[in-house]
């Protein structure tokens, strides 16, 4: 009974998201909206600075590789990007679980890859982002640390160096995994091979790999190499590191990572705390009977891989979120945290087979700190927004001062209670770990999937109205033959406008006072306007909408000036 009422709150969740697929505009608009801009309209963009310029910093090639690849084959471009994105997720969780294989041919319980796939991280993969092809990369590379990192060193090399590559060309967070390839070479001088000559031929080998491998995709997406470390950061990251680096933005940086600490523990304590408790009582049984120097399995060196991945991402999310330190940024972290469900897997099994009560009081305490944690800095201001978070969207607390969302269900105190319930099975039962959380991961699912329904549900009319005024203003601006500029209150909006429009603006200025000087649309002659009412003066309306306004220029259009052309695109059917 209660495993047939979870399938089935695990099925309705899925089907929210699946329902999602056949959206035509970007549901994430800021950064879906971003990223698709980029790859289909990148190339065209330098010569008009006034085009949305957060956007021309981005520098995630791999992904825009995809978006113009998909385009070739499908004029459905949003369906299928999210659609292969799902795919590329799911299929990356299943290459970790059977990388948890032992050389017996004996893999962990399947609850564990219940518990991964219930993680409701895939809200993020069934959307036009890098989110889920990360995942599915990374799932290639967990599976070849685990299968060949100790027998054949210079293969693993050279197979880590090309993924991650890939990897920071589709995300920043890729660094992170590259970083963890580099401590994972020094862990195994100190506790694996203890051969400095492997370890120097490791470290060669993947940075060889790795940088000619982030060139050369910048090289096929068409993008200019200033320096041989150009593809490793976006323009955004890039302004983090050089305008922050104060004491003010360290303090911000700590401060950001309490929240961040207490969801890691609440999340992924028990596999984290587990392994490391594995490794060292391992390293202690082999110390005190004399048995010889001490070596991390294959099973281990693929946990520690995930692990320091996933340190590495909380520290960089946490520097690079300093500018707005009240938000939780759990998105980045949270994709890592399944992964490390997985790897630790056979060792949580072993724990649970030997029955060990100090374990599972301990395991139980973890969950409680992270708990009590997260609550301390959710009272203390900080927020979980649906569009930062996974699963600790469960825990959304209303704040109408930043989101206009005010739902009647009590979703944080459900999602305590949820936690708190996992916590007190972990040390006061014997139930097995994966039967425990993936109940958790379910209810977690539910809460976080409610809270985002809702907020779809606020946005549906004006998304609904906004669709059918860009398809009038697309009609009206295809017809001029003058400049065509965007005026929007935000970037979100912005991007919204720009890809309706299919990429037609030569200007894009954002917030109410974006068009003084007026000089900025002296070769303007159509202008579409959304979320603002801009003081324009020799304009006349020409579509007056509930979410969009269009003008034209009073005066003769000028004609030298090829509005109703997009600009140039190399993607198939862009």
């Amino acid at each position: 009974m209660g495993a047939g009422l979870l399938a089935l709150a695990l099925l309705g969740v899925l089907l929210v998201y699946a329902g999602r697929i056949l959206l035509d505009l970007p549901f994430y608009p800021a950064t879906e909206g971003g990223y698709l801009i980029q790859a289909l309209y990148g190339k065209a963009m330098p010569g008009h600075p006034d085009l949305l310029p957060g956007v021309q910093g981005l520098n995630n090639t791999a992904f825009f590789l995809i978006v113009r690849a998909t385009t070739y084959v499908t004029q459905d471009l949003l369906v299928w990007l999210r659609v292969l994105g799902a795919c590329a997720y799911f299929a990356g969780l299943l290459l970790v679980y059977r990388s948890t294989r032992s050389e017996a041919g004996q893999s962990p319980p399947l609850g564990f890859l219940l518990l991964a796939l219930t993680f409701p991280y895939y809200r993020f993969a069934f959307a036009a982002l890098p989110d889920g092809w990360f995942v599915g990369v990374l799932g290639l590379l967990v599976l070849a640390t685990g299968r060949v990192y100790l027998g054949r060193p210079i293969l693993h090399a050279m197979a880590a160096g090309a993924l991650c590559a890939v990897l920071v060309s589709l995300k920043p967070q890729g660094l992170a995994v590259a970083m963890a390839v580099l401590i994972l070479a020094l862990l195994d001088v100190a506790l694996g091979r203890r051969d400095v000559r492997v370890f120097i031929g490791r470290v060669s080998v993947f940075s060889t790999v790795f940088l000619v491998g982030g060139n050369l995709i910048l090289l096929l997406g068409g993008q200019p190499i200033v320096s041989p470390f150009a593809f490793l950061f976006s323009g955004p990251e890039l302004a983090a590191i050089s305008d922050r680096v104060t004491t003010e933005a360290l303090e911000a940086t700590t401060r950001s990572l309490a929240p961040l600490i207490s969801s890691f523990l609440l999340l992924a304590g028990v596999p984290a705390l587990t392994g490391l408790l594995r490794i060292e009582m391992r390293w202690r049984w082999i110390t005190a009977r004399k048995l010889g120097p001490f070596r991390l399995e294959r099973q281990e060196i693929a946990f520690l891989f995930v692990l320091t991945s996933l340190i590495i991402t909380l520290v960089m999310t946490a520097a690079f979120g300093v500018a707005e330190p009240h938000r939780i940024l759990g998105r980045d972290f949270e994709a890592l945290a399944p992964i490390l469900w997985l790897t630790a897997a056979p060792f949580i099994a072993e724990f649970d087979r030997d029955g060990a009560r100090w374990w599972r009081s301990a395991m139980g305490l973890v969950v409680a700190v992270g708990v009590a944690g997260l609550a301390i800095c959710l009272f203390s201001g900080a927020l979980a927004l649906p569009w930062d978070t996974a699963a600790l969207n469960a825990f959304f607390r209303p704040d109408l001062s930043r989101l206009d969302l005010a739902p009647a269900i009590p979703y944080f105190a459900l999602a305590t209670v949820a936690a708190l319930g996992a916590a007190a099975a972990m040390a006061f039962t014997v139930w097995p770990t994966q039967r425990i959380w993936l109940a958790t991961f379910v209810v977690l699912a539910a809460l976080a999937t409610l809270v985002d329904v809702a907020w779809e549900d606020s946005l549906r009319p004006a998304r609904a109205a906004l669709g059918a005024e860009l398809r009038q203003a697309d009609l009206i601006v295809a017809q001029r033959l003058g400049g065509v500029a965007v005026i929007a209150q935000d970037e979100s909006m912005a991007h919204q406008v720009f890809l309706g429009l299919r990429g037609r603006p030569q200007t894009v200025l954002v917030g109410p006072d974006a068009t003084r000087p007026a000089g900025r649309l002296a070769d303007i002659d159509t202008v579409v306007a959304i979320g603002v009412h801009p003081p324009l003066q020799n304009w006349k309306p020409v579509f007056q909408g509930k979410a969009l306004q269009v003008f034209e220029r009073a005066s003769p259009p000028h004609l030298h000036v090829s509005g109703g052309e997009p600009l140039g695109s190399d993607a198939g059917s862009s």
